[in-house]
């Protein structure tokens, strides 16, 4: 059996020491990084065939549901039967918690990932200008895909070309923004211009109306060539980034290795502050792949 077939089995010990039969609830449905610890503890004392590492408890979930094909065949039938499926939580020695399925939900973890399709524009990135010693450091993992993404300026290109909107800026502000129910791997400030040219001016005198500056929060989020870009998780964040901000707008960017040396990055419609509290949907706004030379090591690896 896979590691993410053992941690089935700490799931459903957790899950039902928390479930009371007789009024069909649960009595807390957050799972401390502790109590996790404690369970997988628990579990490899009652099953020495079928140890899990107890330590990174801080990631279980997150590696559960990397894969959503894997996280919904290996999710414990007990669990869903009683109509529960579960979301990763970060801070305050949080790890996750059981959440109820939606109405006519029928799996844990509905496929909501995006992928490429042929008709996805492709666009050639140098990374000439990526420093050797750079590459010699180069990994599979998130961190080593930001890097990449900022250094070579993907976002910047993506926002002139691709972008619905008038982006005249763009500023890397932080990574790995760890919050308590998601963690964002990089935030980018943009200056948009929303003015447009006058067109009895242009006629006129081709002048072009003043500009007209305003600022967009950009949580940007990475995965590596085995995970899912998924909507769920995008949105979050966008819910999340306002938290943190004082912007009115915020847009979500998800960049995924898609292969050696290629980067998926899909960019969703913006989302204005006064709107988030309903946001159960999200859609794409613009896509593109990206193809670096000559190749990074580490990314799509």
């Amino acid at each position: 059996m896979s590691v993410l077939g053992h941690k089935r089995w700490v799931i459903e010990r957790i899950f039902l020491e928390r479930w009371d039969e007789s009024t069909q609830k649960l009595s807390n449905p957050l799972v401390k990084i502790s109590e996790l610890h404690a369970a997988i503890i628990a579990h490899n004392q009652d099953h020495p065939d079928k140890e899990l590492s107890p330590r990174n408890p801080a990631n279980f979930m997150k590696d559960f549901i990397r894969s959503r094909k894997s996280a919904n065949r290996n999710w414990p039938p007990t669990v869903l039967a009683r109509g529960y499926t579960a979301r990763q939580v970060t801070g305050g020695n949080s790890s996750f918690e059981f959440v109820p399925l939606e109405p006519n939900q029928t799996e844990p973890f509905p496929v909501d990932s995006l992928t490429p399709t042929p008709n996805t524009t492709r666009h050639l990135i140098e990374s000439v200008s990526l420093p050797i010693t750079s590459r010699r450091l180069g990994r599979s993992d998130e961190s080593w895909l930001i890097q990449v993404l900022v250094r070579l300026k993907v976002l910047e290109t993506h926002f002139a070309i691709y972008s619905p909107h008038n982006i005249v800026q763009l500023d890397h502000l932080q990574m790995g923004v760890k919050l308590h129910r998601t963690e964002i791997d990089a935030l980018f400030l943009a200056i948009a211009d929303k003015s447009e040219p006058a067109e009895d001016d242009v006629e006129e005198r081709g002048a072009e109306a003043e500009p007209e500056f305003y600022e967009i929060i950009v949580c940007c989020e990475a995965k590596g060539l085995r995970d899912d870009i998924l909507v769920s998780q995008v949105i979050s964040q966008i819910k999340a980034s306002f938290t943190l901000t004082t912007q009115d707008v915020a847009i979500a960017v998800a960049v995924k290795a898609i292969g050696e040396s290629e980067v998926h990055l899909v960019e969703f419609e913006a989302v204005n502050r006064s709107d988030v509290d309903s946001l159960e949907t999200i859609n794409v706004a613009s896509e593109a792949i990206y193809q670096f030379s000559p190749r990074i090591p580490g990314i799509g690896q």
